[in-house]
């Protein structure tokens, strides 16, 4: 079993026009473990930590958006250890989710 720590989101760029997202993380059979309202350039604590063996999908997507509407993607994080980062780019967004496994 490994040990999967989510530790900062990075805001590159927003999707809004307001100059704001409200972005969440979704884990596999976690529900949402985090959301916020987000500005670009910024960098935000996640602080969410949980054991799971194998893979583990995670998704990141817009408050209140629906598949395919708001959604900005969907990657596996896999039992290898160490520290790594996975990128969500998709309608002109773009955030950096920083995490390590043990």
């Amino acid at each position: 079993m490994a040990k999967l720590y989510l530790e900062k989101l990075k805001c590159v760029t927003t999707e809004g026009w307001s100059g704001f997202d409200e972005p969440r993380l979704v884990l596999q059979n976690r529900g949402t473990v985090w959301n916020g309202t987000v500005l670009g350039d910024r960098m935000y604590t996640v602080k969410y930590d949980c054991d799971f063996t194998g893979s583990i999908a995670v998704s990141l997507g817009e408050v209140g958006g629906t598949v395919g509407d708001g959604r900005l993607g969907e990657q596996w994080i896999t039992d290898t250890p160490g520290e790594r980062s996975l990128r969500f780019r998709a309608d002109g967004a773009e955030y950096n989710l920083l995490y390590a496994v043990e």
